[in-house]
This record gives C-alpha cells, structure tokens and sequence, in this order.
C-alpha cells in the first residue's frame, strides 16, 4: 500500500492544534493566567502608563529593546476585554506559533508526520517553556521566533530563495529588539551565515536589503536613544547587569580596598538594581524629562516596593555602575571567573514552579519530564561571596542532567558542519543564480551550524554578563535545541534498529 503523502507545512497545523487541547486542559484544571509580572518586571515600562499611552512611552523607553514593551502595551490599548484575557491570548498564540514551528522544522529536517509531531510537543510542552504561556514574559515569544528562523533558513532554497533570505534577516533583527541577549552582533552572524550559503544563489539587490534591515531596524532604535538620551544603546541598564554579574562574588575585603583607593564608586558599595532613593545621595542633583510619566517617576504605583528603572534618573547610575564593573573585572578577574562558573552552573536548572501549579497536568507533565531530564537534586551556594545579591544562600535546586549531552550534541554536530556547508555552497556557481537545484537536505547542515552557533551564543553571552538568569535564557532555546537533537538522533535509532532486526533474521536464516 503506498504511503499517503502528508504536505509538511500539514504537520505544523496538527502540532499547533494538540497543543491547543493541552492548553486548554491545563486551563481547565485549574492553572490560571499570572499578570503580576505587570506590575513589577523591571524590563517593562510601569503598566498604568504602557497600557494606556503606549507609542509615547516606547518613544522614552530606554532600558529595552522596543518590540516586547510594544506588544503588550498596543495590545492592551486596542483590545476591548481585560488585559488578563488579551495577554492570556497573545501568549497561547505564541504557544501555537512555537508548537507549529517545531512540527515544521523535524519534517524539514528529515522525520515522518507522526515522528515530526511528537518530537514538536515534546519541545513545546516542557513544563519550563510552557509556563511562560501564563505569564506576560517574553521567554515563550523569543523561543518561537528562534525555531521560525531556523525554518526559514531551510527555506533558503527554490525559487523563493531571495524572499527566505529576506525573511531571515527580518526575522533576526525582531529578535534582537525583542530580547537585548540577542545582540546585533548575533544578528550580523546569521545574516553573514546565510548571505555567504547563499552567496552564488541571490543578486546584489537581495544581499543590501538583507543588510538594510537590521541596520534601519537595529539602527533606528539606537539613534532615538542617542537622541534622546544620548546613548546609542539597545539596552540602558548594560553597566547595572555586569555589577551584578562580578561585584556580588568579590571578597568584602577587597571591594572595600578598592573603595578606599577611589577605584569604585558609592554605587558599588550599594549593590545593583535597588530603589533610585539609594542612589541618589551619591549620584547629586537630577532633573528627569518631565513630559512623560515613565521616566518622570522613579517608583510603580502599581507596586509599591518595584522601582520604575526607566526612571531617567537611573542612566548615570547605570554608567556608574559599569564602570565599577569593569574596574573589578580588570583588578579581580578571578572573581569574574567564580561568578562565570557559578552561572554556568546554573544553566542547568530547572524551575520548580510547574511542579507547584495549581493544575493537576502541569504538575503530571512536570513530573514525566523530571524523570525523562533525569533531575538531580543539588545545592546553588553563595557562600563565600563579599556582597551576595540573593543573600547567603544554600539553595536545593535541581538540574537536569540529560540538559549536558543534549546541547553537547547538537553544539558539537554543528560546529562540525563548518567544513560540509563551505563545500556544499562551493559547488553553487553564477549559473545557478536562482537556486533551482538546490534541496532542502542541502540547507541542513546550514541549520545545524546556526543551532550550534545561537545555543553557544545564548549560553556563554548569558554567563558573562550575567548572574543567577541563565536558566531563564535557556528556556528561549530549549525548544530548537531539543526538536534538532532529537531530529539528528532517532533516525539513527531507526537504522541502528533496522541493522540489529537484519542482523537477527540472518542469523536466524
């Protein structure tokens, strides 16, 4: 009987709506949606003002990128229902985008429809990506639009080439001005990554608007801040993210020589991200930008304790805090090391949250996959830090352990498809400028390198410049990482099967 013939793009509409039933279980039992993070995440622009004036506040927006800040704010702006009900919306969608992404990219990369969907909710399920569905986070948005590049990268073939190319670059610089991890350099190297696969496939006009985005895009942005603020920054709070990534480990003794001999500031002595009125003595007079709410207020009136860090105010503390970063790191790289390595470590934990959801299958995924990441229950310690942030903490976090020779896997597959994609792009000349020949096969080893490249990136950025937030990065990549590692290990599991039922039957015969 011949094998019924599935369309690809098939698959992603089946993943999207088995994830919707899941969803909807999940909701049904009990789990609710959490619009908290509204009223204190630092990253946001204070919820009374964004919801209500959304285009002025991203005009003064400062300390984010604008797409995440944007999406919310024009969401609830134009949305009759409740902001909880438009929110709750916006994230399942990002759900249905992530689960029919990944469906989307296991077929392209070689798996059967059934293999394709399962291998898509079992990346779209995982209790850590599917949390950010109840919480107005930008975690689960950045996870989708990263496999959707590496869908379109496959893509990058036929006829459609140069419009794929295009989307690419789009694609990228969306999420750079989503998510500040995701540096323009980032964006440069994918873009140099597919412009040069595709180098004797696309003509000149294609390669300048592939590289007109991201600089119109990307460039746009910092040119208002530097305008504005005179700082050209996709990100303000750059200086206050490394204090808090090297100073807390620093001995006491030593931050306080430093302090002495002028080489630190009152800021250092401090400590990161607290209230401006800690500041203030230190840093003298300010008069912020009246004309508009969110740099004018240095507090949330919707939580009383959460500074407003748009406040207009925090800039020359965030420069400050910079400085005295970078001071410590050149005196004291040991203990940017220790912190580096305490980050790391940190990469491979888990959220216990699921596991306390009020929803009975939350807290059943949560456990299946507890046992399939093989959780080892260990300690984060801050013992021995000069001024730790989170206190002197023995904290019980558990890690994941099969998290290690996942990413291994699919890091090291892809760092050594540099070799393979240099001769498949070799073999493409001028007279085949529009890619006709090209295979969807022949772009896989593309994908894999720029896999490889992001959860590398994604890993070692989010350790040096950051502290305590490295499983939080992962989750972004957690999707892509295990739909490629999974799609690079059961066909090997198939043939090697295949090879041992062979084996039995001639030794059988």
């Amino acid at each position: 009987m011949k094998r019924l013939d599935i369309p690809r793009l098939a698959v992603g509409y089946h993943a999207a709506i088995m994830w919707l039933v899941v969803y909807g279980l999940i909701c049904l039992t009990g789990q609710r949606f959490d619009t908290n993070y509204l009223n204190f995440g630092w990253q946001l622009i204070p919820w009374d003002i964004l919801s209500t004036d959304p285009w002025r506040s991203l005009w003064y927006l400062h300390v984010q990128p604008p797409l995440w800040n944007g999406a919310l704010g024009l969401s609830a702006w134009v949305s009759p229902v409740s902001d909880a009900v438009t929110l709750q919306l916006l994230m399942a969608a990002c759900g249905v985008l992530l689960a029919a992404a990944s469906a989307t990219l296991a077929r392209r990369l070689g798996l059967g429809h059934l293999g394709s969907l399962a291998v898509a909710l079992i990346a779209s399920l995982h209790p850590e990506v599917l949390k950010g569905a109840f919480e107005p986070t930008y975690e689960l948005a950045v996870g989708a639009l990263l496999v959707l590049l590496a869908v379109v990268v496959l893509g990058t073939t036929g006829p459609a080439l140069g419009r794929n190319v295009l989307a690419v670059s789009l694609l990228a610089t969306v999420i750079a001005l989503t998510r500040s991890l995701y540096h323009p350099l980032w964006v440069i190297g994918v873009i140099a990554l597919v412009l040069w696969a595709c180098r004797h496939q696309v003509n000149r006009r294609v390669v300048l608007v592939a590289i007109l985005i991201p600089v119109i895009g990307i460039g746009s942005w910092m040119t208002k801040n530097q305008i504005v603020y005179d700082r050209p920054t996709l990100s303000s709070w750059f200086g206050m993210n490394l204090q808090r990534a090297v100073i807390p480990v620093l001995d006491l003794d030593d931050l306080e020589e430093m302090y002495a001999r002028g080489q630190v500031s009152d800021i250092a002595m401090i400590g990161p991200f607290g209230n401006y009125g800690l500041y203030e003595e230190s840093m003298g007079p300010c008069e912020p930008n009246p004309s508009h709410r969110s740099v004018r207020e240095p507090m949330r009136t919707t939580d009383e304790w959460s500074p407003n860090f748009n406040y207009e105010c925090f800039l020359p503390v965030f420069d400050q805090a910079g400085q005295d970063a970078w001071s410590v790191i050149k005196e004291h790289p040991d203990a940017w090391l220790e912190g580096r390595l305490w980050s790391l470590r940190t990469t491979a934990a888990v959220s216990l949250m699921p596991a306390e959801s009020s929803s009975i299958v939350m807290r059943a995924l949560d456990q299946v996959y507890s046992i399939v990441r093989l959780d080892y229950r260990g300690v984060l310690s801050t013992n021995g830090w000069g001024t730790p942030i989170y206190g002197q903490l023995e904290a019980p976090v558990d890690f994941g352990l099969i998290l290690l020779p996942i990413y291994g896997l699919v890091i090291g597959y892809g760092l050594v498809q540099v070799r393979r994609v240099w001769r498949g792009s070799a073999r493409r000349t001028d007279d085949d400028p529009g890619g006709t020949d090209s295979t969807v096969a022949e772009r896989q080893p593309l994908v894999l390198l720029l896999v490889s490249g992001t959860a590398l990136f994604t890993i070692v950025i989010g350790a040096v410049a950051e502290l305590g937030e490295q499983a939080r990065f992962r989750t972004m990549i957690d999707p892509l990482v295990v739909v490629v590692a999974l799609a690079l290990v059961v066909p090997r599991g198939q043939m090697l099967k295949a090879k041992l039922r062979a084996r039995r039957m001639a030794q059988s015969s």
